[in-house]
């Protein structure tokens, strides 16, 4: 997944320009966060799988040995 952060608008004496350069950006900027949130969640639920299968394969080794 490619993330983007874009770089603020540097200031500029043209009001109007400046205003619609900042609304884009923070537009921007707030659909970066969501991506980066989204991947960053998938990735957690990823390890806690490996996190269950690890404790099953655990459990099943134990379970074997004690056997």
């Amino acid at each position: 997944m490619q993330f983007t952060k874009q770089a603020m608008p540097m200031f500029t004496h043209d009001h109007a320009a400046y205003v619609r350069q900042m609304h884009d950006w923070h537009m921007k900027m707030a659909q970066y966060h969501d991506q980066l949130r989204a991947f960053h969640l998938e990735r957690a639920k990823q390890f806690q799988k490996l996190a269950e299968e690890r404790a099953k394969t655990s459990e099943i080794s134990s379970d074997t040995s004690a056997a």
